[in-house]
């Protein structure tokens, strides 16, 4: 009669199992010598957490010291060099920290024959110490308006700028985006990213109404506008374009009106000067009354 083969990951369950059922009075007082301390009340807490991937950690208690101290004590138990316990562990720890908002001890109890091999501290490259944070909303508009890449053009957006300027602000950065979108392909998906940036900010209104008075397809490096350099102030300095901007609804009627009695078609007209073909109209109806 043949012996059934042992599952290794079987048992190593039973051992873990027995292990948890007598933490408490087998390792807890150990615990208590190595780290020094005097647990007074502890706490189970649950031990799963549902990420990617299911962790499930062999013993975890939220303690209390004598000196009043308040922290997760994460116990894992391990007969073998796991030369990935390290980072076993740092991945615990992310987690428990995240979810529990505690500080956390980590203690590994080794049962192997062997002598322990596994690293138990992480190199000074391996740790996280925190993050740079970038406020986007404190930046100057100019780092993002005097880009080539519309992605980052848009961030303008986000920055932090007076609220008379939220349409000037707008229209410089459409034009740009459209200078550097190269295809109309890309500038819709630009300009539909924008109207989704716009909500964090609550200027979705503003910005779908000025995107809907410019029209899509057009060569930027023909635009009436351009020409006339009332669009060029990235070049010759935002600030200074800022301010043409503030004077550009003002300008675009006048071209409006040059270009109509030149003989320009209401559809030349509205791509010159970026008003709508409807505008336009309304302004030749004024012009042929005068």
């Amino acid at each position: 009669m043949k012996k059934k083969k042992s599952n290794p990951r079987k048992k190593g369950n039973i051992y873990d199992r027995i292990f948890k059922e007598n933490a408490r009075e087998l390792f807890l007082p150990l615990v208590e010598k190595k780290l020094g301390i005097t647990i007074i009340a502890y706490e189970a807490v649950p031990e799963k957490i549902q990420k990617t991937t299911e962790r499930e950690a062999d013993f975890l208690y939220k303690v209390k010291t004598k000196k009043g101290k308040i922290f997760l004590l994460h116990i894992e138990f391990q007969n073998k060099n796991d030369p990935e316990m390290l980072r076993r562990m740092s991945e615990y720890h992310g987690l428990f920290h995240r979810k529990y908002k505690l500080p956390i001890h980590h203690v590994v109890i080794y049962l192997g024959k062997r002598k322990p091999t596994m690293r138990n501290r992480m190199r000074e490259e391996e740790l996280f110490r925190g993050f740079d944070l970038i406020s986007v909303y404190d930046m100057d508009p100019k780092e993002f308006l005097s880009s080539q890449v519309p992605s980052v053009i848009m961030l303008a957006l986000l920055t932090k700028f007076e609220v008379e300027k939220t349409e000037t602000i707008l229209r410089f950065l459409l034009t740009n985006i459209k200078k550097y979108a190269k295809q109309e392909k890309d500038l819709k998906k630009y300009l539909e990213q924008l109207l989704i940036l716009s909500r964090i900010r609550n200027l979705e209104k503003i910005t779908e109404k000025i995107i809907d008075d410019m029209p899509i397809t057009y060569d930027v490096e023909k635009d009436g506008l351009y020409k006339k350099g009332l669009v060029k102030g990235l070049e010759q300095g935002l600030e200074q374009g800022l301010e043409q901007g503030l004077e550009q609804g003002q300008e675009q009627i006048l071209l409006a009106i040059k270009c109509l009695k030149e003989g320009k078609t209401i559809q030349e007209t509205a791509i010159l000067t970026e008003l709508t073909q409807r505008k336009v109209r309304e302004i030749k109806k004024q012009v042929t009354k005068d």
